[in-house]
């Protein structure tokens, strides 16, 4: 496991620097995060609960979704029913940042589709993905 779990740690290094490369300007690699959770995981949108995700500081997190709302990437909405609660939404314009941050990275998929197999891929997905529930429930 321990070999397991360097390899995984050295895929998601190669792979951010990758993507912090094609991000277009202004998105940061925490900010193209963030946004790409709250495609996949719209109903964990407040503040607290996307800190919660991203195991990070509540200053870190402000600080991100700060930027995300200046640069008009989210919307930072107060709750209707508590008005001491808040949701983040991704806008238009995030979308359209991430969809281009996508595309630049066309490149980095294109070689590693020509290197493997689709079956080889989406059975290592299938296997991290597993690796990534079990973390995920474990640090609870």
């Amino acid at each position: 496991m321990h070999q397991t779990l360097t390899e995984i740690g050295i895929i998601h290094q190669l792979a951010s620097t990758a993507l912090r490369k094609a991000l277009p300007k202004p998105l940061t690699l925490a900010q193209f995060y963030v946004l790409t959770h709250l495609s996949r995981v719209p109903e964990v949108n407040t503040p607290g609960r996307i800190t919660k995700a991203f195991q990070l500081t509540k200053g870190a997190m402000t600080h991100t979704l700060g930027l995300l709302k200046g640069h008009g990437f989210v919307t930072i909405e107060t709750d209707d029913k508590d008005g001491r609660s808040k949701h983040v939404y991704i806008t238009g314009a995030g979308r359209e940042i991430m969809a281009l941050a996508l595309k630049n990275m066309a490149p980095y998929f294109t070689a590693l589709n020509a290197q493997f197999d689709a079956g080889e891929i989406q059975s290592a997905t299938k296997t991290l993905a597993k690796i990534r529930i079990f973390r995920d429930k474990a640090r609870d």
